[in-house]
């Protein structure tokens, strides 16, 4: 049986897991990749097959049977993902479990593992939590308590109020991580995260749990409010007057879906059927999360 590895969505916790709130990340079953040695003549393979064998000269790991993955990508062998890049559902996790998979030696310890993936995945981001590719490794949610404390989900949450929006726009994470320790930096901010924001968000992945979805979109609108007022640069411009109309209505609310910027937008439709919620934003693709 083909084996593949999902994208991840970082439901809550964006942002505010930097400084000590919870976080919910989720596998997303509906996009993933697989290894592959068919040779489809497509962009799409000769970009993976060029990232992968930068990946095994740059990188630098000592935790994969590189010589292995060297044989076999001379052999054609390439990742095939529906992953977009640059979208916040972690595409290069993905690949970074599918190596780990393939190439590593998994322990089954969480510490371990994680910590071999963090690595893996530096190469991608500079400095990784390894959470990312650890969703698309173990295919459960985590509940992460702090970085030090994660417990892994034996069944999803009900998801059937949220969605997805495509912006269209893809993003790069870093330059927006800077933007938000940059802001770190003002007392104010640094307050409002850690006394408004990490709080709503805390309150959110409780409600979410227990499944308590009038207590889901109080704190949701919460958190929207406050990203709206305080992280301006992180919502795309043409998406701006829909996250207004959402407050100001009720009929649902919009948030950042990992770093922001482009890529998705988590969205939760609250008494709205995906169907419904597909008519009232109708100007963008709408992708169910369930």
């Amino acid at each position: 049986m083909l084996k593949t590895f999902p994208a991840k969505v970082l439901l809550l916790g964006e942002y505010t897991i930097l400084n000590g709130s919870k976080a919910l990340a989720l596998p997303y079953q509906k996009m993933q990749g697989f290894w592959s040695f068919e040779n489809n003549g497509t962009l799409e393979r000769d970009e993976s097959r060029k990232s992968l064998f930068a990946f095994l000269e740059n990188s630098g790991v000592v935790t994969i049977n590189i010589d292995k993955m060297q044989q076999e990508l001379e052999e054609g062998l390439w990742f095939d993902s529906t992953i977009p890049h640059g979208y916040g559902l972690g595409s290069s996790g993905a690949v970074i479990a599918a190596i780990y998979d393939r190439y590593g030696k998994p322990s089954g310890d969480f510490e371990k593992d994680s910590q071999a993936l963090a690595r893996l995945e530096d190469y991608f981001h500079g400095s990784s939590s390894g959470l990312d590719p650890f969703v698309s490794h173990i295919q459960k949610p985590l509940l992460i308590h702090s970085f030090s404390n994660v417990e892994v989900l034996e069944s999803k949450p009900n998801l059937e109020s949220f969605f997805l929006l495509n912006t269209g726009k893809p993003r790069q994470t870093g330059p927006l991580v800077s933007i938000y320790q940059e802001k770190m930096k003002d007392p104010e901010f640094k307050q409002g995260c850690a006394d408004i924001l990490a709080k709503e968000v805390n309150f959110a992945i409780d409600a979410v749990i227990k499944n308590d979805p009038v207590n889901v979109f109080h704190h949701l609108w919460h958190i929207s409010k406050f990203q709206w007022d305080f992280f301006p640069e992180m919502i795309p411009t043409k998406e701006r007057a829909l996250w207004t109309r959402g407050l100001d209505t009720g009929d649902y609310v919009l948030k950042l879906c990992g770093a922001g910027g482009g890529g998705f937008i988590l969205g939760h439709g609250h008494h709205h059927s995906l169907n419904e919620m597909r008519e009232i934003l109708s100007t963008h693709e709408l992708r169910e999360l369930e």
